[in-house]
This record gives structure tokens, sequence and C-alpha cells, in this order.
């Protein structure tokens, strides 16, 4: 995150950042000795609670320039030292009062709002954004609506934006107020409506990790078209984000206990439509690895199906790949398999 410099602040700000500095009690004695009156307090302990990553030469120009030396105050958690400094200069009762509408006021995380949309709405107005856009918005929503917006992107897009997503980096914090505005102004434009549902709160991750948590979310036939993409356009990034998933085709490799323990979780007809269509190794794994009651009546059901549509067998597969990874999370199986080179084996 881009820290800031000593030029850049106000002197409200300047004040904020000295006394973080200075620590609560000192800081109190300052107020106090100020005499100020409580909404300047107010508007000092919210500023205070904005504070990120104020750098050294930065503090130190601060002190500098007030007279003091100071070398503490870095990684600072904002609101807990204004809460903390507040309950030092009014008593802890005025604190909580004044701290309560200090976080009213408190800007949320990035795209909070956003957040908040339905997918629809987003991908109406993602649609058409440049790759780089797209990706930040991508790191901030919630991990399953980021999967449900990726799969409605054309394959191009979604692709560029993937790859965005896990070689970027979180934008300087104004650059992301401009970008939260211009959509917000876009979707208002649209008649892109939005409501609060059960999934609101931001999130802000990058890199591979960020790929995978946004895949699991996606449609499977999404998921498969992304790996493959990103193994002709950066094979070494599609290594990467393709070790660290699990998907349909990956089946056959779990441990026998494992495999057991998910086929138990997935509905008799869910499994049925995923397998059609299937390898016949995957077929061959899954019937070894039900009863034979079980077996007999998969095959009779795979048998009567017929024809069906390709997205509907995608779907059946998801669930199938959702609950490996649900149980997985749950830390009730484990679906990675340990390497065993020859020369570690005893004969």
């Amino acid at each position: 995150m881009a820290v800031e410099t000593a030029r850049d602040l106000s002197g409200l700000r300047k004040a904020a950042v000295l006394a973080v500095m200075l620590g609560p009690e000192k800081a109190a004695e300052a107020i106090a000795q100020g005499e100020l009156e409580e909404h300047d307090v107010e508007r000092l302990a919210a500023e205070v609670a904005r504070l990120r990553g104020v750098d050294e030469v930065t503090r130190r120009a601060v002190a500098q320039e007030f007279g003091k030396l100071a070398s503490s105050g870095e990684g600072v958690d904002g609101i807990e030292a204004a809460h903390d400094l507040l309950r030092h200069a009014l008593g802890s009762k005025k604190a909580d009062q004044v701290i309560a509408r200090v976080r009213q006021r408190r800007p949320g995380r990035p795209f909070a709002s956003l957040a908040q949309w339905e997918s629809a709405a987003l991908l109406e107005v993602l649609r058409d954004e440049p790759p780089q856009i797209v990706a930040v918005v991508l790191g901030y929503l919630p991990r399953k609506k980021a999967g449900q917006v990726l799969s409605g992107l054309p394959e191009e897009a979604r692709t560029e934006a993937v790859i965005r997503l896990a070689k970027g980096g979180e934008p300087f914090a104004e650059a992301l107020r401009q970008m939260e505005a211009a959509l917000v102004r876009k979707a208002a434009a649209l008649g892109a409506g939005h409501r609060t549902d059960e999934e609101t709160e931001a999130t802000s991750t990058w890199g591979p990790r960020a790929v995978v948590e946004t895949l699991n979310y996606a449609d499977l036939s999404v998921e498969t078209a992304v790996l493959e993409a990103l193994a002709e356009k950066d094979p070494e990034l599609g290594e990467q984000v393709r070790e660290s998933m699990f998907i349909f085709e990956d089946l056959p490799r779990l441990e026998p206990r494992t495999l057991q323990m998910v086929l138990r979780q997935v509905e008799a007809s869910d499994l049925a439509l995923a397998l059609k269509g299937a390898s016949d190794e995957i077929k061959k794994v899954m019937f070894e690895n039900l009863s034979e009651n079980a077996a007999a009546g998969l095959k009779e059901d795979l048998e009567t199906l017929g024809p069906v549509r390709r997205r509907d067998v995608y779907e059946a597969q998801q669930k199938v790949v959702m609950k490996v990874r649900e149980l997985a999370d749950e830390g009730k199986i484990s679906i990675r398999q340990e390497e065993v080179e020859e020369e570690d084996l005893i004969a």
C-alpha cells in the first residue's frame, strides 16, 4: 500500500501522526493543554483512525516540524489508537461515544458498496471495462461473487483479468476511490440495481491464491477454460494455479477412504449426471469405491439418463468438486498427495 510523505500531509493529518508518535497519555496532555473543543477532538480522532502505513521519513519530518523526535507509530491500528487517545483525553464513557461516531464516518473497505450488488448488476457494469479494472474489482469482491462475475465475462477478457489478478497488487488509495466512484456512477446511468444479500463483506487478496479462490466459485466449464488459457498464455502461472486446485478430473487420485467419504455425501442423481460423458478411468474409480448395491444403482441410473445438456453435466460435476473442497476446508479430508521420492522408500 502506498505510504504518505510529509509534504502531502494536511495540518490535521500531521497532528494525527504526531498524536500517534507521542502515545495516548502525552497526546491527551497536549489536547488538554490546547483546550480543544469536542468537535476538534473528534476530527483529530477520525484522522488518527484513517492513518495507514506512515513511513519513518514522514514520521521524522513531522517530528522535526513540531520540534520533537520520535521513532514509534508504524503499523498502528488507527481506530484503536484513536480510541486509546480519547480514553485518556475524555474518559472512557465520552471516548466510547465519540469513537462510535468516528466509526460511522470511517470509510469502509474499497468497493464495499459493490460487494452488496447482485452479481448480474456487477457483470453489467464490468462487462466492457478493461481487464485491469475488472481485476481490481475482483480482488476486492467476496470470492463467491467474484467467481460468479468471472463466469459471465467474455472469454478473452476473463483470461486477461485472471492474469492481472494473479500478478497485480493493491492500487493507491486515491485511485481506488476514483475507480469505485466511477463505477457507481456508471451503474446509476445503466440503471443497474443492487441489494444487500447474504454475502457482502469485501475482501482484498492478490496473487495466484486469489485466482484459485475465485475459480473455486466459477462455473466448472469456466474454470476449465481459464486453466487451459493460462497454460497456453502463461505456463508458469497456470501451473501454480493448477497445483493449488482440485478439479473433477482429479477424483481418481484421491485416497479410497477419502473418495468414499465424498461419495457418501453426494446425491445419487447428481453423481450419475456428473459421470455422463466422464472418462472410463473416473467411472471405474467411482464404481470401485461404492458398495455393490450403490454401484449397481449408479450404473442403472446412467443407462436410463439418455441425452443430457452439457451444462447440466458441468453443474453436477461442480457439485461433486465443491463437496470435495468443502470437506478439505473443514479439515475432514486431504486432497494433496505428497510425492515420495524413490530414494525415500525402504524395501
